[in-house]
């Protein structure tokens, strides 16, 4: 599906499978189809009657004590059963030029896991007893199972999106490697960054490191579908010779050569970085550790897609009140 595909397809696609996915038997899975009904006012209201009747089925077995799930998806479950679902909406966007912003409060019950911890180094050891993607019970969240260029690759939904279409995409999930960038790794991400580009318009791929907001130590890019270009891609910034500052160190790249030689040097020195990949481009983003520097309120956590200037407030006062000055003293923050 993923990699044959025209837009369109690849849409209905997305849709199906999420109301497909709804079972009083997958906790999970409806955490995951109530989070990406939110995405936009259409799939909530093709959702809402289907997610209604299903909270319905596992409010009662929860009851009952007959709902099996991990301590995770109970934990949200019981905040849902707090708020109630109907409480949740679509998401609300508004536009600080050149940043975005969206109101997007069901984010605030993800699990944190390895983003919350303190960073030691890179490279870990996969842990076989720890959450990775290649579980079982992740089975029905899965969209496709493919191959490109020899490559095994698994595109799963994400649990908790924070941009439209938002994919997690491992490469050679059944080798369990840990969340470390290879040389290969790079390279194919490139090719399918440039492959996908071409049917599905806005298609791209990015990257958190360890210590730079992956929450999971199991080798995964996330993917996405934004024809907007994002902050950092603006032609305003000097990386792009433009004549204003980022806030930020970036470096972009614009061969697989050039982008390894960036990640190679930030993996001698241990640093923690984020990338976004767009056909011809992979902006190359070295970052304190997560944790290192205290951040405002409103910014709880700092991965790919805020370091690229996209913002996903947990608060409707956060949302309401952001303005240009604080998005850019709060990335500054994560400056070098």
């Amino acid at each position: 599906m993923l990699l044959n595909a025209d837009f369109k397809t690849f849409q209905k696609h997305f849709e199906t499978h999420l109301a497909e996915m709804l079972s009083p038997d997958e906790l999970g899975a409806f955490i995951l189809v109530l989070a990406n009904s939110l995405q936009d006012v259409h799939l909530q209201r093709v959702l809402a009657p289907q997610l209604a009747t299903t909270f319905a089925a596992l409010k009662k077995r929860h009851i009952q004590n007959s709902l099996k799930a991990g301590d995770d998806d109970l934990h949200v479950f019981e905040a849902l059963l707090q708020s109630g679902i109907e409480n949740y909406h679509a998401w609300e966007h508004k536009s600080l030029d050149p940043w975005r912003a969206a109101f997007n409060p069901f984010r605030a019950l993800r699990p944190q896991r390895a983003s919350s911890e303190r960073f030691v180094k890179l490279k870990r050891v996969f842990d076989e007893q720890r959450f990775h993607f290649d579980k079982p019970f992740l089975k029905p969240e899965i969209i496709s199972e493919e191959q490109f260029n020899g490559q095994a690759i698994r595109v799963l939904y994400h649990k908790f999106p924070l941009v439209a279409y938002h994919l997690l995409i491992l490469l050679d999930p059944q080798g369990h490697h840990p969340q470390f960038m290879s040389a290969s790794s790079n390279q194919l991400a490139w090719e399918l960054t440039s492959h996908r580009a071409e049917s599905i318009p806005g298609f791209g791929l990015a990257y958190n490191s360890l210590g730079a907001s992956a929450s999971v130590n199991h080798l995964h890019l996330h993917g996405f579908v934004e024809t907007v270009p994002f902050s950092i891609e603006n032609k305003i910034w000097q990386h792009n010779r433009g004549t204003r500052r980022y806030p930020l160190q970036c470096h972009p790249a614009h061969s697989t050569d050039e982008s390894w030689a960036f990640i190679e040097k930030l993996h001698d020195s241990n640093q923690p970085y984020n990338l976004l990949y767009r056909p011809s481009v992979c902006y190359v983003i070295p970052r304190p550790p997560q944790g290192l520097r205290k951040l405002p309120d409103w910014l709880p956590d700092a991965g790919w897609y805020e370091l690229c200037g996209g913002f996903n407030l947990l608060r409707h006062h956060h949302f309401e009140g952001l303005n240009i000055e604080e998005v850019e003293a709060g990335l500054s923050k994560l400056k070098l």
